[in-house]
């Protein structure tokens, strides 16, 4: 059996557009982008500018009719926006499986949490000026799989340094959109007690839960399948969503997300382009919140929210 790999270049900005139009397409709606370039680094230059959003497909889905629906959908965009056409690829199952690895080594984000890819080994250093793991670090060992979650995204790296910030011992924490559960994993390193997380895609939920179990963390965390209105539990001190803007904006509006919060807890944000952060910060002031803190990287937006 092989995979058809769909791959499209493009920029920041245009990225998850493309990336939210080919997902109909996508193996359980399974979307990467690959930009290369240091993503710790601040720097605007540190990135190439170039981002491409790949997609696969399994062999008995790769039809002509298929290939020409996905040409004709990044024909449309490209009308709107300068596109260059797919390319079409044919990878083995292990080199489907394996292809992103590669790209993937272990790196810190924020000040003591290390993300250890599982089939990797960790660089030791004793010298806090040396970017490798240190005594007092809190490890996340991760295999994301299909799920979204691998850390190296400024969606992800905010959300994580937001958890730094806020978690402490014995607070509760519900993570909508769980992805590889890397988020409700760095809570519980942080001491958090009781922890949710939920996702809609199966294969994230599997991934979260074996990725929750190689971190030791099963005695604190739940993983389900399902969506925030699944959740009857309220008055978490930590609400953690990591989506994309146009959903946050509907879980605040529809389904009163920031009534999950506890009165003096906090509500995490992120997956926002900055062009969309005055209509989140709307929906925001209409759910009656408060943002205490933004966080930036590049063009990426996160929030943290409290009560008014």
């Amino acid at each position: 059996m092989y995979w058809l790999e769909v791959s499209v270049i493009t920029d920041g900005e245009g990225a998850e557009a493309i990336a939210e139009a080919l997902r109909p397409f996508a193996y359980n709606d399974g979307v990467v982008l690959e930009q290369l370039g240091d993503m710790n680094d601040l720097d605007p230059e540190a990135l190439d500018p170039a981002v491409t959003v790949k997609i696969y497909l399994p062999e008995d889905e790769d039809t002509p009719a298929a290939r020409r629906r996905i040409e004709e959908v990044l024909y449309h965009y490209g009308r709107l926006y300068p596109l260059p056409p797919p390319t079409f690829r044919k990878l083995q199952e292990e080199d489907w499986a394996n292809a992103w690895k590669a790209h993937y080594h272990p790196f810190r984000v924020g000040q003591r949490l290390w993300i250890q890819p599982s089939w990797e080994e960790s660089p030791v250093s004793a010298d806090p000026e040396v970017d490798g793991l240190r005594a007092d670090d809190l490890v996340i060992t991760l295999d994301p799989g299909m799920a979204f979650g691998t850390g190296l995204h400024p969606t992800t790296q905010m959300c994580l340094q937001a958890l730094e910030q806020i978690v402490t011992p014995g607070m509760r924490v519900l993570d909508v959109g769980t992805g590889s559960g890397i988020l409700a994993i760095a809570a519980a390193k942080l001491g958090a007690a009781d922890l949710l997380g939920v996702d809609t895609d199966h294969l994230s939920v599997q991934a979260a839960a074996e990725n929750v179990a190689k971190n030791g963390g099963t005695a604190v965390t739940t993983i389900r399948q399902g969506t925030l209105a699944d959740v009857s539990e309220r008055g978490w001190d930590v609400v953690v969503v990591n989506i994309l803007a146009p959903v946050i904006i509907t879980l605040l509006a529809e389904y009163d997300l920031l009534a999950y919060v506890a009165p003096h807890g906090r509500l995490i944000l992120s997956g926002i382009i900055d062009q969309q952060a005055e209509e989140v910060e709307t929906a925001v002031s209409a759910a009656n919140g408060r943002i205490q803190q933004q966080l930036q990287i590049r063009d990426w937006v996160s929030y943290v929210i409290s009560h008014f």
